[in-house]
């Protein structure tokens, strides 16, 4: 969708609704039948949610994602995607899927530039005081490693709320992935959302 497109269907929509949160709250109240003492409940339902942790490292060169190439029959693939996926889907196949919310942590560990750097700075980039400044784009990384766990180890990448990406220098690469999942849905509406899709019923 076009910029303009978008600019327009926000002045249509949304510009005259309020902008600040308190404001925003009393204008769902007003427009909306809200069961106060339900809303009450269920934040205490949600704070009661256990998040849990799982977190993996692997012995691997981080590889950044490149932009779709197409084939000639007009098919669009993601040069290396399919073999990280299969990767993946050997080092992981023992566990279940995860299809709640959640969070996407990923620390990069690349390659020692060893003869580019002098051996004081290949010491400082081991502690971690000089970062990788180029090398590969965090949002490319994190496409990588987020598809490649697809129907894997989560159900699809659009169930992660939060991502962080961090790139380090090491002598040794590897790629270290922790995933912080809640352990129930937050709502119902999320729950019928998930549990409707193909994905869903043909994985879980």
């Amino acid at each position: 969708m076009k910029l303009k497109k978008l600019q327009k269907l926000y002045k249509e929509k949304y510009e005259s609704l309020p902008d600040s949160h308190d404001d925003q709250l009393y204008y769902i109240t007003t427009t909306h039948k809200v069961d106060m003492n339900k809303v009450e409940s269920e934040i205490n339902r949600i704070k009661s949610l256990e998040w849990k942790t799982v977190s993996f490292s692997f012995p691997l060169i981080p590889y950044p994602a490149h932009r779709p190439k197409s084939t000639s029959n007009g098919h669009f693939y993601v040069e290396g995607a399919h073999e990280h996926w299969i990767y993946m889907n050997e080092y992981l196949k023992s566990h279940d899927i995860i299809h709640t919310a959640t969070k996407f942590n990923l620390t990069l560990y690349l390659p020692m530039p060893e003869s580019s750097m002098t051996g004081t700075e290949m010491y400082l980039a081991q502690l971690g005081y000089i970062n990788p400044i180029g090398g590969g784009d965090w949002d490319n990384f994190g496409k990588t490693y987020s598809d490649a766990i697809q129907q894997i180890l989560i159900l699809n990448d659009n169930i992660i709320i939060e991502g962080l990406v961090v790139k380090k220098y090491c002598i040794k690469p590897r790629v270290d992935l922790t995933l912080q999942y809640q352990e129930g849905y937050d709502s119902k509406y999320n729950k019928r959302k998930i549990e409707s899709t193909v994905g869903y019923k043909k994985l879980i």
